[in-house]
C-alpha cells in the first residue's frame, strides 16, 4: 500500500476492513451482515405455552441522583437520572430476538433517556425505528444469570453489553442509573426516561414513559462540546454500519460531523512540546449485535520537514474488542496540502 495516499483512505479504513474482513469471516451469509437484516431477523413470540407464566405489577419512578424527584425539572446534558423499578417479573420477556439472549432466557428491560413519537410502544405495533437510541448511552436492565447467557469468545456479544448491564433483584426491583446524553438526531420529540422490554421481547406491562424536559443549553454537568480540530473522512467505516445494520458512534471528543466524515478534539494539555499535535476522541463502528466492533481513538500528527504529518492512532486489537483492547499503530499521512482542510486547530 503506498504510504502516501491521503489520510483519508489510510486511517479509518484499515480498521473498518479488519471489521468487516473479521465479520464476513466468521459470520457469512448471515442476516446481521445484509443490508434488510432487521427485517430478515426472527422473533420468538414471548407468550410461548413453554414460557413460564409471570405475575407482574411493574411501577417505575425517576429521580435525580441525590434522591430529588424529576417532576417539573429540565434535564441537561450530564445529569444522572435514577431509574428506580419494583413489581418487575425476573422471568419475564424470554421470546424476542433470538440473539444475543437466546429464546428462554429473560431479556430483561432498556431504561433511556431520549426523545420518542407519540406512537414508540412495541405492544402497539411501532416500528423499532421510532426507538432509535445508542446502545451505550442506555441501560439493560438483567435478572441474574442473563448476561451470562449471551455468546462469549469467537462471536463476542457479552463483552459489548456488559458495559450497558445493570442488575435486577431476584423480588424484580432495579435502581438504573442513566446519563443524559441523547445523539444528536431523536425519532421524536417527546423528552423522557423510557422503559420498556429489551432485546424484542413485546410486553405491554413494562413499557413506561416518564416525561421529563430537556434542555439543549450547557448545565453544570455538561462536558465540554468535541471541537472539529482534525476532520476525518470516514466514509468506508459509514457504508460498513449501514450494510451491517450497525453503526458509527464517536465520543469523548470525537463527533460525527455529517454521513460522512468525523472530526476530533485537540489535547494540546497532552502535549509536550516536542512538535506532536495530540487528538482525543473515540470512533467506534459495529456490526448489528456488536458481532464486530473496532474502534480508533486519539490519533497523533507528528509533522515532517516536506510539512506533511505522519499519523498514528490508537485501534482496537482484534475486530471484536472495541475500545477494551488497543494498541498506537501508523495510519497513513496527511500531505501539506490536504492539511489545510483537515488539521484545523
Amino acid at each position: 500500500m503506498n504510504a502516501h495516499r491521503p489520510f483519508r483512505t489510510r486511517s479509518l479504513s484499515a480498521a473498518v476492513l479488519t471489521l468487516a474482513l473479521g465479520a464476513s469471516t466468521l459470520v457469512p451469509g448471515t442476516p446481521e451482515i445484509t443490508p434488510n437484516a432487521h427485517a430478515a431477523t426472527p422473533v420468538v413470540p414471548d407468550d410461548l405455552p413453554i414460557f413460564p407464566k409471570v405475575s407482574e405489577n411493574p411501577q417505575v419512578t425517576v429521580t435525580f441522583e441525590d434522591g430529588t424527584p424529576v417532576e417539573g425539572a429540565t434535564v441537561h446534558r450530564g445529569d444522572v437520572l435514577l431509574v428506580h423499578g419494583t413489581g418487575f417479573s425476573p422471568e419475564a420477556n424470554q421470546g424476542g430476538f433470538p440473539f444475543p439472549v437466546p429464546p428462554g432466557v429473560p431479556n430483561g428491560l432498556f431504561a433511556l433517556y431520549g426523545a420518542f413519537p407519540a406512537h414508540w410502544k412495541p405492544s402497539e405495533g411501532a416500528a423499532p425505528s421510532t426507538r432509535t437510541h445508542p446502545h451505550d448511552r442506555m441501560a439493560w436492565v438483567m435478572p441474574e444469570g442473563t448476561l451470562e447467557s449471551i455468546p462469549a469468545g469467537a462471536i463476542d456479544m457479552r463483552r459489548s453489553i456488559a458495559r450497558q448491564e445493570q442488575p435486577m433483584h431476584a423480588d424484580g426491583s432495579f435502581t438504573a442509573r442513566i446519563v443524559v446524553d441523547p445523539p444528536e438526531t431523536t425519532p421524536g420529540d417527546n423528552w423522557g426516561v423510557y422503559v420498556y422490554p429489551g432485546a424484542g421481547s413485546i410486553n405491554a406491562s413494562e413499557e413506561f414513559y416518564i416525561p421529563v424536559n430537556y434542555s439543549p443549553e450547557p448545565g453544570p454537568n455538561t462536558p465540554p462540546a468535541p471541537q472539529p480540530d482534525l476532520l476525518v473522512d470516514a466514509d468506508l467505516a459509514f457504508r460498513f454500519a449501514e450494510i451491517t445494520n450497525g453503526g458509527v458512534n464517536a465520543k469523548n471528543g470525537a463527533t460525527k460531523v455529517d454521513e460522512r466524515r468525523v472530526s476530533f478534539t485537540r489535547d494540546a494539555a497532552a502535549e509536550n512540546g516536542d512538535g506532536v499535535r495530540k487528538y482525543k476522541g473515540t470512533v467506534i463502528t459495529t456490526a448489528r449485535f456488536t458481532l464486530a466492533e473496532v474502534a480508533v481513538a486519539d490519533p497523533w500528527l507528528t509533522p515532517q520537514p516536506d510539512g506533511s504529518y505522519l499519523v498514528s492512532g490508537l485501534i482496537s486489537r482484534s475486530y471484536n474488542v472495541g475500545a477494551d483492547e488497543m494498541v498506537r499503530m501508523p495510519l497513513g499521512l496527511i500531505t501539506a496540502a490536504q492539511a489545510a482542510d483537515q488539521v484545523r486547530g
